[in-house]
Parts: structure tokens; C-alpha cells; sequence
């Protein structure tokens, strides 16, 4: 959780909100992350993405690779800012858990800019690395936010679908009170509300996406920029303490896409 927030700084991400609301220890040493993840069961899959890039942590494939080794299904979602070569010679030899919403997802730039990735030489080194390699790779995609990757990598990765944007459970319109852009590109993100019954989870692993947080927290939901809904905290309570029961309901749920009636 970096002091500026994330550096890729995408405009559909609420960071000036996480920025705003988050307070406490900024970056998760390696040791803190094995105290914390040793607490979380085996079955639990272990995604690397939640609100900033990943790779922006020095000790991220370190992680990667502790949380695989103790049992845990891992998968990646990343720009591949911050990952070296070396990273990557390491990274590949890891089997991804895929779908649903799983893999390794590499997020590339757009022709907008609507990502601000840091296109620097190293960048690009990487990303031809990963063009020539991601065969090796299990489960690899890509994705962007355009219409079109960005000129400067287009000749690598070409193929990348663009997907529709939401307001992720309703965040980005507090986002656009800090980020004045937001507002001229309010037509290009997609909102709903349901206002007849409260919603729960619908996402199809019928989980929540909890995010861990540098200082022990757990948030609700990867939507959960403004950490409305902290769970707990993995320092002081188990991991049964605090994962929600099945089919509870949130006011967060009310304003995301994958809100469902719970099951009665």
C-alpha cells in the first residue's frame, strides 16, 4: 500500500479513495506475509491483485512462491510494473489455478492511457519476454481497457480483449470527487443499484474476494476501496473468525453487478 497509492494509477480505479482511508503499516514485509498467510487454510486460493499492483511489493514473487509451496492455489493479476526477467523465470514454473476469475492475467496499457503504466524500456523488455515465453505459463491471458493495446506494445500482445467497466460496487462515484478526470468519462463505466432487497454475493465461486491488508486487516470485498467493510484483522483473530457466513448480506453487494438475492 504504497505512500502515493498505485503507480499504474488506473482512472477506473478508486485509489485516491483507498489513499484517503487507509491508515497503518504501508508495506507487507515477507515475514509478515507467511505469519499471516500460515493462518488462512490450504484450501484457500491465494490471488495476488486486490487494490494496488502487486509487483510494486519487492517481495511479491517471494510470496508468490511461499504461498504455492505451502499448499495454496495461487493466481496473479498483474501489469507486469515492477516484474524483472528474473521474476518471470521463476514465476513461470508455477502451475495458476484458472477459472473462474483466476490464471495469470497480465493487464497491458491502452491506447487512451485510460492505465497509465510507466512504459519504460525495462517495461517493454518484460513484456517481450512474456510475448516469446507465456506459452509457459499456465492459464495465462491478457486484458486492457481501451479499445486497442498501446502503440508502443501493440506488435507484442495484440490480442487482448477490452473489457466493460463498472463502478466498482459503487466506489467510483465517491472516486470522482477526487478525481476530477472521472467525471468526463462518467458514460464509460456501467452502475446499477437494487433497491428492492438487500444483495449478497453472487460472484460464481459464491465466495467473497476478501483483500488482505499490509497491516493484518481483511477487507470484505475486492470492491471495497473505501474498506467499509473490514471483517477483521489476521493478527488478532483466526481466519474462522472472521470469513463471513454464506449468503450474509452487505451493503456493498447493493451496488456491485454480481449482487444476488441470497438463498433462502
Amino acid at each position: 500500500m504504497p505512500e502515493k497509492g498505485c503507480v499504474v494509477d488506473c482512472v477506473f480505479c478508486p485509489q485516491r479513495l483507498l489513499e484517503k482511508t487507509y491508515t497503518g503499516t504501508r508495506i507487507l514485509t515477507l515475514d509478515a506475509f507467511k505469519t499471516l498467510i500460515d493462518r488462512v487454510p490450504t484450501d484457500v486460493r491465494i490471488t495476488f491483485a486486490g487494490f494496488t499492483e502487486p509487483w510494486m511489493n519487492r517481495y511479491a514473487t517471494d510470496m508468490v512462491e511461499y504461498a504455492w509451496e505451502e499448499g495454496h492455489p495461487v493466481s496473479v493479476f498483474t501489469t507486469g510494473i515492477g516484474v524483472s526477467i528474473q521474476d518471470l523465470e521463476r514465476l513461470v514454473t508455477i502451475p495458476y489455478h484458472g477459472n473462474p476469475n483466476g490464471g495469470f492475467v497480465l493487464h497491458l496499457p491502452d491506447s487512451e492511457m485510460l492505465a497509465r503504466h510507466p512504459i519504460t524500456p525495462g517495461y517493454i523488455t518484460t513484456l517481450t519476454w512474456l510475448r516469446d515465453n507465456h506459452h509457459k505459463i499456465k492459464n495465462f491471458s491478457t486484458m486492457t481497457m481501451g479499445g486497442q493495446v498501446h502503440e508502443s506494445v501493440r506488435h507484442l500482445f495484440d490480442w487482448a480483449p477490452s473489457f466493460d467497466m463498472w463502478s466498482r460496487s459503487g466506489n467510483l462515484m465517491r472516486e470522482a470527487l477526487l478525481k476530477p478526470r472521472l467525471v468526463n468519462l462518467k458514460d464509460r463505466w456501467n452502475a446499477v443499484y437494487h433497491e428492492d432487497q438487500n444483495r449478497t454475493c453472487g460472484c460464481v465461486e459464491h465466495l467473497y474476494h476478501n483483500v488482505l491488508l499490509p497491516n493484518g486487516d481483511v477487507s470484505l470485498c475486492c470492491m471495497d476501496y473505501g474498506l467499509d467493510h473490514i471483517l477483521g484483522n489476521l493478527y488478532t483473530q483466526t481466519y474462522e473468525q472472521i470469513i463471513p457466513v454464506a449468503q450474509s448480506c452487505h451493503d456493498l453487494c447493493n451496488y456491485c453487478e454480481n449482487g444476488v438475492n441470497p438463498v433462502k
